[in-house]
């Protein structure tokens, strides 16, 4: 028999079973930073697509918005005043418009814009176009003319729906810049069946988120040869204290404004426009307004717009502090925003294509 062997004593399996914690406490702590860093890169890389998508979202309204007779603003009346476009520098709290209120994250910018986004301009007989309706065929000699007749949303009857208290656009002889502003006033008609089509708006001077827009003198209903019919759209963007990019968008059916999501973890909208003082066709470093006037505006021309979108991870990020450089843009208020969250932008620019000529 060999009597020198023994087992492990118990303060050996003690020292072996701390070991043994100390070991797997690491390795859980280890699989839990882990965790929480996979969870922010993920969140991280969700915000650099919504950021990405918000910017060129803008980007591409901008490029639309207003018409070659519609002006971003004008004097009106001895009054300056916002038209196919409106500026409010890193506003917050509640604010109030036409279309409604809303709520405003601090230290961001709201955008409004208007144009034709949904239904492209159509073309109309001056002979269609009476006191209180214009009639808009969709062909002419077998030649489809109006493809905005096929963008318009039909309800299962076959009637068109939303266009009810929309703003209509009413365009004459594009070198004189005659234009009219007035509002759908009734459902509107279709009748035949595609592609001949007959569209049948019935309009009034309607509210003054329309009506506003008329040059001081324009007379309504027009009074003259109406050659094009467009049914404007109103966007407003903003974001929103739970950090989402709202769309503020005039809705026909109620009067007012719908609220619609763009895109989430969207913390800040800087926005600049690019004034053309010196009139060179060439947007300067100086001459890129982030505050402007609507005198600025009016009395020069606009050929860009610079838009910034900051994102911002949905939770704050333990011992992380966001560098100032990211929030250097335009004329943003830093101390408005979290730095503990991860933020990301992008920027871009918006040709105004209907102001460039």
């Amino acid at each position: 028999m060999r009597w020198n062997e023994r087992g492990f004593t118990l303060i050996e399996m003690l020292v072996v079973v701390a070991l043994l914690a100390i070991i797997m406490i690491g390795l859980l702590n280890l699989l839990d930073t882990s965790s929480k860093i996979s969870v922010v890169e993920t969140e991280l890389a969700d915000t650099q697509e919504n950021v990405r998508f918000a910017a060129y979202h803008i980007m591409r309204t901008a490029r639309m918005m207003g018409s070659a007779a519609l002006p971003i603003a004008a004097n009106i009346g001895g009054n300056d005043v916002w038209m196919a476009a409106a500026l409010v520098s890193n506003a917050s709290g509640t604010l109030s418009s036409d279309l409604g209120s809303f709520t405003v994250a601090p230290g961001s910018d709201v955008l409004g814009l208007r144009g034709f986004f949904e239904i492209a301009p159509m073309f109309t007989d001056p002979n269609n176009v009476s006191s209180s309706a214009v009639i808009i065929n969709e062909s002419n000699a077998g030649r489809v003319i109006n493809t905005g007749i096929s963008q318009i949303d039909i309800d299962s009857d076959g009637n068109p729906e939303g266009l009810k208290g929309r703003g209509i656009f009413f365009i004459g002889k594009m070198d004189q810049r005659e234009y009219a502003v007035g509002q759908i006033s009734a459902d509107a008609t279709l009748t035949g069946t595609a592609p001949d089509r007959v569209l049948t708006l019935s309009y009034a001077a309607g509210s003054t988120h329309w009506s506003d827009l008329n040059q001081a003198g324009t007379t309504f209903p027009p009074d003259f040869d109406v050659y094009r019919v467009g049914i404007l759209d109103s966007y407003t963007y903003y974001v929103d204290p739970d950090f989402t990019l709202q769309r503020l968008r005039a809705d026909g059916s109620t009067g007012g404004g719908t609220s619609e999501p763009v895109a989430i973890n969207i913390g800040s909208l800087q926005v600049a426009f690019g004034v053309d003082a010196n009139n060179n066709a060439i947007i300067e470093l100086g001459e890129w307004l982030s505050n402007p006037s609507v005198a600025d505006v009016s009395d020069n021309p606009v050929l860009s717009m610079r838009i910034t979108v900051l994102g911002r991870t949905g939770r704050e990020v333990p011992d992380w502090v966001e560098p100032a450089a990211t929030f250097q843009v335009e004329d943003m208020d830093m101390s408005a925003v979290s730095r503990f969250a991860k933020w990301r932008r992008i920027q871009v620019e918006a040709a105004l294509r209907n102001y460039l000529f």
